[in-house]
């Protein structure tokens, strides 16, 4: 593995980790069963909160953020 990939490898793992800490604090939020479905099933948390995507933006550009770090450590790898 290259140095860059491993940087932007545990670039992803900071980010996705920031993200899924976002998504429980605005799940708990929301009421306690969201909360829950964050902590045990993030994708589907992410879906659920779709509809309220304006309000919460930030969650998701560090979602794809991560995602993106991932991705390039991938193709670097």
């Amino acid at each position: 593995m290259t140095p860059v990939a491993a940087v932007l490898t545990i670039f992803a793992l900071v980010l996705g980790t920031i993200a899924w800490l976002r998504l429980i604090f605005i799940g708990f939020n929301r009421d306690a069963l969201s909360g829950l479905i964050a902590l045990f099933l993030p994708p589907l948390a992410l879906l659920l909160l779709l509809p309220d995507r304006r309000e919460n933006s930030d969650l998701y550009l560090v979602c794809g953020a991560a995602l993106l770090c991932l991705l390039a450590a991938l193709i670097l790898r």
